[in-house]
């Protein structure tokens, strides 16, 4: 990522209290995956350190790296864990050392080619790389604040959202490891939210985070949330929204 744009260091602090946690669901997939190679993780592209800490309960040390200093700052500490700065396709780390490398919400971003003959080299025999995203969820307990909802998504467009976000809107179908031994599951998480933490997380959007730097004074933000207020027939930012995403899963093992 030589031409890296850091799209979420000015919000990690927003980054790490309103982006959704990932299932157990995932993790006893990964848990199962890694088997009793368990020495070393090393977490790509692992913003605030939200699934670098799942994964440091079961490996007794995992790496989590990130090109963006504002999200490593904010990144999320426990003893077992050490953060480097660093783009994905630069890992300074020595070769066959590496258990299990993992990206959550970020390969997208990456050079592909580049990193996937990186973590080749970095995973020991039978190592694993593990890919996973979630796309737009859906909300699920108010139609019409469901469709209000695809309409701010869609209103960013192509103008604002990054390119690299079609990876996503296309289920991650053209994320394809270049490893013999790969294998996809989608699986599907639902969270509570308020209206309140709704706002936060549309905050952390890069596509509305790019809108900003061309329209600092919009009220584009605030009018979607009076509009989903109106379609819960509220005024409290408290009132429960519920939610669907789906994730997309991608396990490929170094033979």
């Amino acid at each position: 990522m030589s031409n890296f744009k850091d799209y979420f260091g000015g919000v990690g602090d927003k980054y790490r209290d309103f982006r959704p946690s990932y299932p157990e669901e995932l993790y006893d997939i990964i848990k199962k995956t890694a088997g009793n190679q368990t020495k070393l993780a090393v977490d790509v592209g692992c913003g605030n350190g939200q699934a670098t800490v799942e994964l440091a309960k079961f490996f007794d040390k995992v790496i989590g790296i990130d090109p963006s200093e504002g999200q490593i700052k904010n990144a999320i500490k426990r003893d077992n864990i050490e953060y480097l700065v660093s783009p994905a396709e630069e890992i300074k780390l020595p070769e066959k050392s590496i258990d299990m490398i993992t990206v959550a919400q970020a390969v997208h971003w990456f050079n592909l080619p580049l990193f996937y003959d990186l973590t080749k080299k970095l995973l020991k025999k039978d190592g694993h790389l593990v890919i996973f995203g979630y796309g737009l969820m859906d909300i699920t307990n108010n139609q019409e604040a469901n469709k209000l909802h695809w309409k701010f998504y869609q209103t960013l467009g192509d103008e604002y959202w990054p390119p690299q976000r079609k990876y996503l809107d296309d289920k991650y179908v053209d994320i394809k490891p270049t490893y013999e031994n790969t294998k996809r599951q989608d699986i599907f998480f639902d969270k509570t939210l308020t209206i309140g933490s709704l706002m936060g997380y549309y905050s952390t959007w890069s596509g509305y985070n790019q809108y900003l730097k061309v329209n600092p004074n919009s009220t584009l933000l605030k009018d979607h949330i009076d509009s989903i207020l109106k379609s819960y027939n509220t005024t409290s930012m408290d009132t429960v929204v519920e939610v669907k995403f789906p994730l997309y899963l991608i396990i490929s093992k170094n033979e």
